[in-house]
């Protein structure tokens, strides 16, 4: 079996180690490849002598325990990640509470301005409405001093009118006498 041409898997398996540590000390000790078939490189077994009574030291059993990962520590390092995992998490969930509290607030400050001006555009309006009530009331007086028919005609607006206003009534009265 010395002399026979073997892959760095069936070396690993007849040393009882794993491939990978196999190409590790192929590329350590620089040994070339006896044959190639396409991509695979074949290798005599005697060229692994050196790996064998490392593999077969007492020191490497010791290597292999430090280095080798048991099933308990792949469930440490996973519940760790977990925890790790979940912290993130929680600070994810923290800051889209602080975004909302944010965006609440935004709403109410909106909100009260909206009312605020809602609030000026009714006092607009009740100013425009009481300015349109004294135009009216000024051409009316207005009227008044020019032109008796036209006395008359505001007379009888006036009365149709109910809005009318005290100064209006004054100066019916005071055209009238």
């Amino acid at each position: 079996m010395s002399e026979e041409l073997l892959t760095k898997s069936k070396i690993a398996d007849a040393l009882g180690t794993n491939p990978m540590r196999v190409t590790r000390f192929v590329e350590r000790n620089k040994i070339n490849a006896v044959k190639k078939e396409g991509k695979r490189e074949l290798y005599k077994l005697t060229q692994f002598n050196a790996l064998k009574d490392e593999l077969n030291a007492p020191e490497s059993n010791k290597d292999k325990q430090s280095h080798g990962f048991s099933k308990d520590d792949y469930i440490l390092t996973l519940k760790q990640q977990l925890k790790e995992q979940k912290q993130q998490y929680e600070q994810v969930i923290e800051s889209k509470d602080e975004t909302i509290s944010s965006l609440k607030e935004t709403i109410e400050t909106s909100q009260q301005a909206y009312n605020d001006m809602k609030d000026q555009l009714a006092v607009k309006d009740s100013q425009i409405t009481d300015l349109t009530k004294l135009t009216n009331n000024a051409q009316t007086l207005n009227l008044v001093d020019k032109d008796p028919k036209r006395i008359q005609a505001a007379h009888n607006d006036a009365e149709t009118k109910p809005e009318q206003s005290s100064a209006d009534e004054k100066a019916d009265d005071s055209t009238k006498e």
